[in-house]
């Protein structure tokens, strides 16, 4: 790993940045029933509320790609981007990089079964029902270890090589191995490389209706993106001044952005393949997003600011797994949809009863559930309860 200033602050706009996209997650409607941005965009009768309530939904295969195609792999970018903060912690108290490479292990090996319960359905009991591979805790596991390795073992310049190597390796797979009965370089929903492959690796032990593939793309793709967020972190760890740091970003997102749209001439952006093209577009908005956020937060100063994001972000992992085990809108409907069965005492059918159903009452309710999610991390911000993995 490269030669880094250790005794640095803490940077505000990691954990902002973390918070951002898990907020883009729970007021999508991804997880938590607490989607009240694509509710309050449902809601509005206005073609540009419409335009917006489309963004916060996942792109067809020959779509335009939308906002929420880019949430999921943000939040493998941000892993990344924060790895070379723990490791530079541990290497710098004295452990070696076996020891924390055991740690890498052990970390991996806990996401991958926490991404089992969240999306595997581990937790139901139910072979017929489970699946092995589902979640981006998943996809963040392998990409975690894979890329560990590099940045452990490596300086950024063979960072960089190991990143060209697995793009254009896995590039080199789909395009040039044929899929049996089909020929090479198919690239269609139901004919590729990656989902044959899956078909054979996985069979039912994902879901085989999706056109999301796991097992070339995770170690081949999704591992480039937390590479890519581990150079952004390196950079905002290292010791240029913050104006070389925030210019050093933008032409990183720049030089990803060229590459991306140029290669997307022949290899196409697909979200459920990872694709190279697609892996640089998300690298693109990780680091540009990085240098917003570092800019606004950490140079201009603007701490207080970003306190909103930074709650949910420094327990994203507390509060994506609880948005999967609970139903928040149970909790917060307590509050808006009646809290109480007395119709003598309170008000029975709460401020959804005068609303009545539709789509401003379901905005309520994703909004209150939302409301308790974020409540909850305040306390547990306030009272310094961090769950690490």
């Amino acid at each position: 790993m490269a030669e880094m200033n250790v005794n640095q602050q803490r940077l505000v706009s990691l954990d902002a940045m973390r918070g951002f996209v898990m907020f883009l997650l729970l007021g999508g409607g991804e997880i938590g029933h607490a989607g009240f941005l694509s509710a309050l965009f449902a809601a509005i009768d206005h073609p540009w509320s419409q335009t917006l309530y489309q963004q916060l939904q996942y792109s067809g295969w020959n779509d335009a790609n939308h906002v929420k195609d880019l949430i999921r792999p943000l939040f493998i970018f941000v892993v990344g981007a924060a790895m070379p903060f723990s490791f530079g912690k541990r290497l710098s108290l004295g452990d070696s990089k076996r020891k924390v490479f055991g740690h890498v292990l052990e970390r991996a090996a806990i996401l991958f079964f926490l991404g089992t319960i969240a999306g595997g359905h581990l937790l139901a009991l139910d072979r017929s029902k489970f699946y092995l591979v589902n979640n981006v805790l998943e996809e963040i596991a392998i990409g975690y270890l894979v890329a560990a390795l590099f940045l452990l073992n490596f300086s950024v310049r063979g960072q960089l090589i190991a990143l060209a190597a697995m793009l254009l390796g896995y590039w080199s797979l789909i395009m040039l191995v044929p899929v049996p009965g089909y020929g090479a370089g198919i690239i269609t929903p139901e004919v590729n490389l990656p989902r044959y492959v899956d078909d054979l690796v996985l069979g039912g032990l994902r879901p085989v209706k999706w056109a999301f593939t796991w097992t070339l793309s995770l170690p081949l793709a999704s591992s480039c993106i937390v590479l890519l967020g581990a150079m952004a972190g390196q950079l905002l760890r290292s010791a240029k001044s913050a104006r070389a740091k925030l210019l050093w970003l933008l032409g990183g997102a720049l030089v990803c952005l060229v590459l991306s749209l140029v290669w997307s001439r022949w290899y196409p952006m697909i979200v459920s393949l990872t694709t190279g093209s697609w892996v640089l577009f998300v690298g693109a908005v990780g680091m540009g997003l990085s240098a917003l956020f570092y800019l606004v937060n950490d140079i201009g100063g603007f701490r207080k600011s970003a306190f909103f994001f930074v709650v949910i972000g420094s327990n994203s992992i507390a509060v994506y797994m609880a948005a999967h085990l609970f139903d928040f809108r149970n909790i917060g409907n307590i509050f808006v949809k009646g809290w109480t069965t007395n119709h003598y005492v309170g008000v029975a059918d709460g401020v959804c009863g005068w609303i009545g159903p539709g789509p401003w009452s379901n905005f309520i309710e994703a909004f209150a559930a939302f409301v308790v999610i974020w409540l909850i991390m305040l306390w547990m911000y306030r009272t310094k309860t961090f769950i690490k993995v």
